[in-house]
């Protein structure tokens, strides 16, 4: 046997990664909401295809297997007929949809009105859920609330929640989301 002193061990020093290339922009928590988007998805089963979310209904229960939302010019586009959308089609129907740069929450206000604001929390950067019942918008990681135009009503969110404008036609059921 060898004695200790005998024994050599190299060492590689591994430059850093340069911040010029790679992931321009992302944050940490960007970075991790992206990982546990992944991790979900794998664990619950993808949304469908076109990477929309699913939406609740007034009852609270499931508002359908997935939204269908295409685009139309710069706009989002929702068919209220199709039966994965139906969901808005009653007054305190509620709908996640994927926009191209947003997650956006979609609640049915009225017979003739859909009120639209960002799904993401402006303080952690959690899903925001709607409360029919309040009919606030609350935050479930730290319990910011806003209102249905998307102000805060309580923090620790100080900034609102980004509003879209939407245009519903009633008589075709067809949903503009103005991005």
């Amino acid at each position: 046997m060898g004695s200790n002193d005998d024994r050599v061990m190299q060492l590689r020093v591994v430059p850093a990664a340069s911040t010029d290339e790679g992931c321009r922009g992302c944050s940490r928590r960007a970075v991790l909401h992206g990982l546990a988007l992944t991790a979900a998805s794998a664990l619950f089963g993808c949304p469908s295809g076109d990477g929309s979310m699913t939406g609740t209904g007034p009852d609270g229960g499931d508002g359908g297997s997935g939204s269908i939302a295409s685009a139309c010019g710069a706009n989002l586009c929702l068919d209220l007929n199709d039966p994965k959308n139906a969901v808005l089609t009653q007054v305190d129907g509620a709908l996640v949809v994927a926009a191209p740069r947003d997650s956006i929450l979609l609640v049915r206000s009225s017979t003739s009105a859909v009120l639209a604001v960002s799904d993401i929390c402006t303080h952690a950067g959690c899903g925001v859920r709607y409360d029919r019942v309040n009919k606030i918008f609350s935050c479930p990681c730290h319990g910011s609330q806003y209102t249905l135009t998307g102000m805060v009503l309580r923090g620790p969110a100080f900034k609102p929640l980004a509003k879209y404008q939407t245009q519903l036609d009633v008589s075709t059921n067809q949903l503009t989301i103005l991005l």
